[in-house]
């Protein structure tokens, strides 16, 4: 199980973003994070997955590499390069204070799906993503980047 995110007040709960054109995907990596009380965003392409990043309060994202239209990989590229992008209640910009902590999954096998994720993200999960390997992944994260447990 879990340990608590924090022990100490805070005035808001932290944010991750999932990130999966998978909706089944997505829905069970929800579902495996819940235990440890975040405020979830979802995204089910790499627009999404940015236009919620740049526009919302993200703590850290737990995205796929391959999504339909751009690489996990390239949306965290554009968000730190303080990407452009519109939406529906009209354009936005953003320019990142510090680099998002990311864990980065696929079901491609390739070295070089691992070591593009790598280059830019702080952990790498292979597909499927079993409860005990996501949730430790979560627990380093947290301890590692933003110093909460």
């Amino acid at each position: 199980m879990p340990r608590p995110v924090s022990t100490r007040p805070q005035t808001r709960r932290l944010t991750v973003l999932i990130g999966d054109d998978d909706v089944a995907v997505r829905g069970s990596v929800v579902e495996l994070v819940a235990p440890f009380g975040f405020r979830v965003l979802t995204a089910g392409c790499g627009a999404e997955a940015l236009r919620q990043l740049l526009c919302e309060p993200v703590d850290f994202s737990i995205l796929d590499f391959e999504m339909p239209d751009m690489t996990g990989v390239e949306v965290v590229q554009r968000y730190l390069a303080g990407a452009f992008i519109g939406g529906p209640s009209g354009p936005a910009r953003h320019t990142p204070r510090r680099a998002l902590p990311i864990i980065f999954m696929s079901a491609n096998p390739e070295r070089a799906v691992r070591a593009a994720c790598e280059s830019v993200g702080t952990t790498f999960l292979d597909k499927p993503i079993s409860a005990d390997r996501l949730q430790r992944a979560v627990g380093l994260l947290l301890q590692e980047h933003l110093r909460l447990t």
